[in-house]
């Protein structure tokens, strides 16, 4: 298995750029992956796939359950989950949970007191109190992280709650990737870290041997006000860097940084296509008018840009050369690269790549093409409320 993986690993050295010695260190030292080699990645393409799999997930688990959610709805589907976690917790399966204090500030606490009384445990992120610091307020746990016995992974931009597993047009259209393999490791020690850190509490588990189990090289990014780089952007700017052919990237928030719009623009001016997708309608509006300001730019050029309809657009991806793909909870707007604890990351495989091409594909069929020539034509009150918008970026 190893020496299949390294001679699959050479090929795509020698044909990416992305993936030559040169960039890989620059990886290294500006992203600080946790590199793991012989996982498998599968790529979950829907709200109610992705329900099913982790209703099976629960069902499957043996021994651990470990949850990290930005938001944990007591809803239909929130529910569900609720009463199977809580069956599992009866067979003396070992439930944790973290969830985001603002991220389920709309979630009754009787419903986490249920499940406490139930035997899980249940752990706050960042809970505001009376005489605490409020800058530290902020800071938010938008991670969504999900593992069973140890084995097996979740890592996606869905939370936990109907919106997200339902399809129809106000509902998330999402992503998320199931993980087996050594990688799984580093994700439960984020985990581990987390819960002792928030909730003072020690988790002392036997070790376990992680055996390859398939070709996929998986990194690991994390990211949060404790780090001294901001580690998500800078590995997306030094994906794009590394383009040879294609920059695809589909983005629930997207307000870049100046540098960054430059870096896809200077991208499409050298002939890759770059393409952003981006919702049509969204939940937060300003975030939608502080996007505007950077579509005449953009567009200028020669970024080819695209609202999603039908559904709300809530992914948070990036598909380089068909190779590097990117999936998880981070958004391209200084709230989520700064502020929030996010957690993505990055599989190489060309295999994986194709995969990811056609999901992204489908949303661009469903997706209006933002032209130039109509673009400038837009209502002068619309204008108006991007440039306000602008005003309150460096807030979101």
């Amino acid at each position: 298995m190893r020496k299949r993986f390294r001679k699959y690993r050479k090929k795509l050295k020698k044909k990416f750029l992305i993936l030559s010695k040169r960039f890989l260190n620059l990886f290294y030292k500006s992203a600080k992956p946790l590199i793991t080699r012989g996982n498998k990645a599968v790529l979950i393409q829907s709200g109610q796939d992705a329900f099913k799999a982790f209703l099976d997930a629960i069902n499957n688990s043996k021994e651990y359950i470990f949850l990290d959610f930005y938001i944990f709805r007591d809803d239909k589907h929130g529910k569900i989950i609720a009463e199977q976690l809580k069956e599992k917790a009866k067979q003396n399966v070992k439930v944790v949970l973290i969830y985001d204090y603002i991220g389920c500030i709309d979630t009754r606490k009787s419903f986490f007191d249920d499940l406490m009384k139930n035997g899980i445990i249940v752990v706050p992120f960042n809970p505001i109190k009376l005489f605490s610091n409020p800058f530290n307020w902020e800071k938010r746990n938008h991670r969504k992280l999900a593992i069973f016995d140890r084995k097996k992974a979740f890592v996606t931009g869905w939370n936990i709650g109907s919106e997200y597993f339902e399809n129809n047009e106000e509902a998330m259209r999402d992503a998320g990737v199931i993980l087996e393999g050594p990688c799984v490791k580093h994700l439960e020690k984020i985990f581990l870290d987390t819960l002792e850190k928030q909730g003072k509490i020690k988790l002392n588990l036997p070790k376990i041997s992680y055996l390859p189990i398939g070709n996929d090289e998986v990194w690991i990014i994390q990211s949060g006000p404790k780090y001294k780089f901001r580690t998500i952007y800078n590995a997306y700017r030094i994906a794009i860097l590394g383009a040879r052919k294609k920059i695809w990237i589909e983005n629930a928030y997207f307000v870049p940084t100046l540098k960054l719009r430059k870096m896809l623009i200077n991208a499409a001016k050298k002939g890759i296509d770059v393409r952003i997708i981006l919702p049509d309608k969204i939940d937060v509006p300003i975030v939608k008018y502080a996007s505007y300001n950077h579509y005449k730019p953009l567009l200028l050029g020669g970024v080819r840009i695209y609202e999603r309809r039908a559904m709300i657009l809530h992914s948070k991806i990036a598909n380089i050369d068909d190779v590097w793909v990117t999936i998880g909870s981070a958004n391209l707007h200084r709230r989520s690269l700064e502020k929030n604890y996010e957690l993505n990351i990055v599989i190489i495989s060309d295999k994986f790549g194709k995969i990811m091409n056609d999901f992204i594909q489908e949303d661009i069929e469903k997706s209006k093409e933002i032209l130039y020539s109509e673009w400038v034509k837009r209502p002068f009150s619309e204008k108006v409320k991007e440039k306000l918008a602008n005003l309150f970026s460096i807030f979101l």
